[in-house]
């Protein structure tokens, strides 16, 4: 192939982005984590000279990349030197349909390849070849590929996402959301067991079988009553199927919460939405001392990297200005939610005294 492929079958990013998309955990937690890299946005900017191209803001292009980079540890934009020769734009490239071709003599990628769906890539079809920007001097009006990527052991050309130690995690929490669907739409089979006295014919067990399956499969069926009748005074046999033990359950759901909150190096569950049991006098100190946690030790390096991109894109247009990504200030919301939570109760007491206060007089 004229690319470098991406795992043996060439569809890793598509396959990765398919198995977070099924596990409920490791999606909050991605979206969790990009919520906290854009925090409360960009500071001020003069948009009318800072626009990446004509079509969208800075902060519009930079969600865009953030996702990428979240989801698959890496991010792409296309660079175009616009007719004048004086200014470049810069449109976001979904990092998924990116290839590489391989490494040349001097130690440097000269061309990539784009297709939207490599699963259904055919060569000089739908694969477009596009130069690497800084492999010539650039051209007005041709694009050009950037690529950015943490640097990473053992990983030359594409981004690994880190949370992939985690892969077996992941498909284990989509495996539970998809047994408790079945459990919901095939209860009857998971509960008894019917044993029939006479062996009938091939089409009365299958039309046997489809009565029981309208009757109490499904969600809508739970609970319905199991009327049987017997033929020469002889019944079924029903029988009862005991059930895994709930705890098994229980303990494999927090072996997963554990093992993806390690991989995805969160200070603490809390950050994703999960409820936990700690040693803080009250949620929103939990709170805000995972998130200063979470953020001195990896919110602010990955700020650092995507910022580093971007910030070189104002430099390729001549601009001096940084961007700078503006922090949530969570202290601030969670001490006035907890004043407004104890004025509620203030009142509340209050209420309660006057009430008291009143039955006094009336005695």
């Amino acid at each position: 192939d004229s690319w470098v492929k991406f795992d043996v079958d060439n569809q890793y990013p598509e396959r990765v982005l398919d198995m977070v998309n099924s596990s409920p955990l490791q999606k909050s937690i991605l979206e969790s984590r990009k919520t906290y890299i854009l925090g409360a946005g960009l500071d001020k900017v003069d948009e009318n000279v800072y626009t990446p191209n004509m079509y969208e803001s800075w902060i519009d292009l930079i969600e865009k990349c953030v996702s990428d980079y979240v989801y698959l540890n890496a991010f792409a934009v296309q660079v175009i030197l616009n007719e004048s020769g004086n200014r470049f734009s810069f449109y976001h490239q979904p990092v998924q349909q990116v290839r590489f071709a391989n490494y040349n003599d001097k130690n440097f990628i000269e061309k990539a390849y784009l297709c939207t769906d490599w699963r259904k890539a055919q060569k000089n079809k739908n694969v477009v070849e596009i130069p690497m920007f800084g492999s010539e001097t650039p051209k007005k009006g041709k694009a050009y590929l950037l690529y950015f990527k943490p640097d990473q052991v053992g990983e030359y050309y594409y981004g690994i996402p880190e949370y992939m130690s985690a892969a077996n995690y992941i498909m284990a929490d989509a495996a539970l959301s998809q047994y408790y669907n079945n459990y919901i739409h095939n209860n009857f089979s998971a509960n008894l067991a019917l044993r029939f006295p006479t062996e009938p014919t091939e089409e009365k067990k299958e039309e046997l079988y489809e009565n029981l399956r309208k009757s109490f499969g499904g969600a809508e069926n739970a609970g319905n009553i199991l009327l049987l009748f017997g033929e020469n005074g002889v019944v079924p046999e029903i029988n009862s199927i005991e059930s895994v033990n709930a705890d098994l359950y229980n303990s494999v759901v927090d072996i997963i919460k554990l093992a993806l909150v390690s991989a995805n190096r969160l200070t603490s569950p809390i950050l994703a939405g999960i409820a936990t049991s700690s040693g803080f006098s009250s949620k929103s100190d939990e709170m805000i001392a995972a998130y200063t946690l979470y953020k001195l030790t990896v919110i602010n390096s990955e700020r650092a990297f995507l910022l580093k991109g971007f910030n070189k894109m104002l430099e390729m247009n001549g601009h001096s200005r940084v961007f700078k990504l503006l922090d949530f200030d969570i202290r601030k919301e969670f001490e006035g939610q907890t004043a407004s939570n104890d004025a509620v109760e203030d009142d509340g007491n209050n209420v309660d005294k006057q009430e008291e206060k009143e039955e006094i007089s009336n005695e």
